[in-house]
C-alpha cells in the first residue's frame, strides 16, 4: 500500500535528523555552491544596473568619425555619404550632425549670467542621442530654413537663469546675440565639457554666427551598447574604402562603459566557474549520503517493498531527502548572500542593489537540480534491491 505524503515527509525528516552531522555537512556543500551562484547573479545585476545608470546620464552610445587627408582636401561627409553609410552598416540606428559654436560661451537673462557650451545640431539630433525635450518643442524645418534665432537650453541652465520663472518664449542674450527660448532639454553628463550648461541652435543660424570657426562632426548611434565595437569597425572600414587616401579615427562616448562590461563578463565567468565547482562538490556530497543511506537501510527498503511500497515511492523518499537538504542549503545561501551584498553595497561601497526574486529563483533552481541529479542514480539503485536478500540482511 502507498505511504501517505505526511508520513513520507515525517520519515524523510527523521532519517535526516538521525544523521544530523552528515546531513549538515551535505547541506553546507550545497550552501557553498548556491552561494557562489547567487553572488555571481548579484554581481551581474549590480554591474548591469551601474551601466544602465551611466547610460541614462549621457547620450545614447554613439561613435564620431574623423577623416583627415594629408594630400588634397579633407573629404566631406555630406548627406550622400551619410545615406550610403546608413545603407551599408546595419548597426546604425541614426546619424546626426553636431557642431561647437566657439563664438558663444556666455548667456545672460536680465541680471543672471552663466557660462555655457553652445552647440549647433541637425533636426534628427534627438533620434541619435535619445535626449528628451522636457518642456516646449525641438527645432522644426521652418526654424532651419528661415534662420530663426531660436534656441533650446538644458534644465541645468534653465534653473540657473530663470529659477522658478517661466522660460518659454523668453529672450536671452549670448555674447551679444539674441535668442528666443523654445524649449528645455534634459541635462546629460558630458565630462569633456565640464559642468557648463548647454545651449542648442540650428546649424543654419550657427553658420551665420560662427562662419569659419564652426566645427561640425557626425554622431552615429548604435541600437545597443554591445554593438558599439562592431559599429566602430564597420564605419571605419566603410570610410577607408570610400576615401583610401584619408586617415580615419573613430571616437566613442561609450569606451568606459565597454570596459566596465568587459570586466563584468570576466568576473562573472570566473565566479560562474567557482560556483559550478562548488555545486559539483555539493552534488558529490549528496550522492555519497544517498548511497550511504541506501546501504544502511537495505532491510527497511525490503520491508517497505514487501508490504506493498512501489519502486517509485522508495525512489521518491531518497530523492526527497536530497531535495530537502538542497533547499535548506540553498535558502541559507540566498539569505546569507543577500545580507552580505546589502552590507557591501551600503557600508563598503555605494552601489545600486535590491533583492531580485529572479536571481533567488535561479539559485534555488540550481540547488534543487543538484539535489535531484545527484541522488537520482543512488535512489534508482535502491529500487533494484532484491526483496528477499534485503529481508535477510542485518
Amino acid at each position: 500500500m502507498g505511504l501517505p505524503l505526511p508520513d513520507l515527509l515525517f520519515m524523510t525528516w527523521r532519517s535526516l535528523t538521525n544523521q544530523w552531522l552528515r546531513s549538515g555537512l551535505t547541506a553546507f556543500g550545497v550552501f557553498m555552491g548556491v552561494g557562489a551562484v547567487s553572488a555571481t547573479l548579484n554581481i551581474q545585476t549590480i554591474t548591469r544596473e551601474q551601466i544602465e545608470i551611466k547610460l541614462a546620464a549621457r547620450d545614447q552610445p554613439f561613435v564620431s568619425p574623423w577623416v583627415y587627408s594629408r594630400q588634397g582636401p579633407t573629404p566631406e561627409l555630406d548627406e550622400t555619404v551619410q545615406k550610403s553609410l546608413r545603407d551599408s552598416v546595419s548597426e546604425i540606428r541614426s546619424i546626426s550632425s553636431i557642431g561647437n559654436v566657439y563664438s558663444i560661451d556666455k548667456v545672460q537673462y536680465e541680471d543672471q549670467e552663466a557660462e555655457i557650451r553652445a552647440r549647433s545640431v541637425s533636426l534628427n539630433y534627438l533620434d541619435t542621442t535619445g535626449r528628451q525635450v522636457l518642456q516646449g518643442r525641438f527645432f522644426d524645418q521652418a526654424d532651419v530654413e528661415q534662420y530663426r534665432p531660436v534656441a533650446l537650453i538644458d534644465e541645468k541652465l534653465a534653473e540657473s537663469l530663470f529659477q522658478e520663472q517661466s522660460f518659454l518664449n523668453k529672450t536671452i542674450y549670448a555674447n551679444g546675440n539674441r535668442f528666443v527660448i523654445i524649449g528645455v532639454m534634459e541635462a546629460k553628463s558630458n565630462s569633456e565639457w565640464g559642468d557648463s550648461g548647454e545651449l542648442w541652435i540650428t546649424q543654419t543660424f550657427a553658420q551665420v554666427l560662427a562662419g569659419e570657426y564652426q566645427w561640425d562632426s557626425l554622431q552615429i548611434s548604435a541600437h545597443s551598447l554591445t554593438q558599439i565595437n562592431d559599429l566602430s569597425t564597420a564605419v571605419e572600414a566603410f570610410l577607408l574604402q570610400n576615401f583610401p587616401q584619408a586617415e580615419v579615427y573613430i571616437w566613442s562616448n561609450a569606451d568606459d562603459l565597454l570596459e566596465d562590461l568587459e570586466v563584468q563578463q570576466i568576473a562573472s565567468a570566473a565566479l560562474t566557474a567557482v560556483g559550478l565547482i562548488a555545486l559539483v562538490i555539493g552534488g558529490v556530497g549528496i550522492a555519497n549520503i544517498t548511497i550511504a543511506a541506501v546501504l544502511e537501510r537495505t532491510k527497511e527498503i525490503g520491508i517497505r517493498r514487501a508490504i506493498g511500497a512501489s519502486k517509485l515511492e522508495v525512489m521518491s523518499q531518497f530523492i526527497l531527502e536530497a531535495v530537502i537538504l538542497s533547499l535548506l542549503g540553498g535558502a541559507a545561501a540566498v539569505a546569507t548572500v543577500h545580507g552580505l551584498t546589502r552590507v557591501a553595497t551600503t557600508v563598503v561601497i555605494e552601489a545600486p542593489y535590491r533583492f531580485s526574486s529572479r536571481n533567488a529563483a535561479l539559485s534555488m533552481g540550481a540547488a534543487v537540480a543538484v539535489g535531484v541529479g545527484a541522488s537520482f542514480v543512488p535512489a534508482l539503485r535502491a529500487t533494484q534491491i532484491d526483496i528477499v536478500k534485503a529481508l535477510r540482511s542485518d
